[in-house]
């Protein structure tokens, strides 16, 4: 789905921009990381991380789109306006760690251990790098 089409079906809409609400959305994101980061990985519940890991960098996602005036109801939307929107943002992967989410929440597919680990990491990087470019002012909550 291009831009356009998620303008037209009403998946991207104008809004006013909310700090209040990027500040929270980076705050829950800050917390779902930590509690990847802190909980005990193994073969059976690595898919379901990967999905709390995604879900942490889609609010900080979210909170970018805030910020600058959007509301956006479905991800692939979200990636395609911030590709709009930064100069930088790294939409294949982005769009990469989308499917694999989408993947195991919605075909129920498994991902291997060691993938699994690298995937979280790749997540919480380009989450990492997006806070810091986008959201550091918010970071003192």
């Amino acid at each position: 789905m291009d831009l356009d089409e998620c303008f037209r079906k009403g998946l991207i809409k104008r809004t006013k921009r909310n700090r209040g609400l990027a500040r929270s959305l980076l705050e829950m994101a800050n917390i779902k990381e930590r509690t990847v980061k802190t909980a005990q990985l193994d073969e059976l519940n690595i898919s379901a991380y990967i999905s709390l890991a995604y879900d942490a960098l889609r609010q900080v996602l979210e909170a970018i789109c805030v910020l600058n005036g959007y509301k956006v109801l479905s991800h692939a939307c979200v990636g395609e306006l911030l590709n709009e929107l930064l100069e930088d943002f790294n939409y294949k992967a982005f769009d990469r760690l989308r499917y694999v989410r989408n993947n195991i929440n919605y075909y129920g597919i498994k991902v291997d251990f060691e993938q699994g680990k690298e995937i979280i990491r790749k997540t919480f990087r380009m989450k990492e790098e997006l806070v810091r470019k986008y959201l550091s002012e918010l970071q003192n909550f």
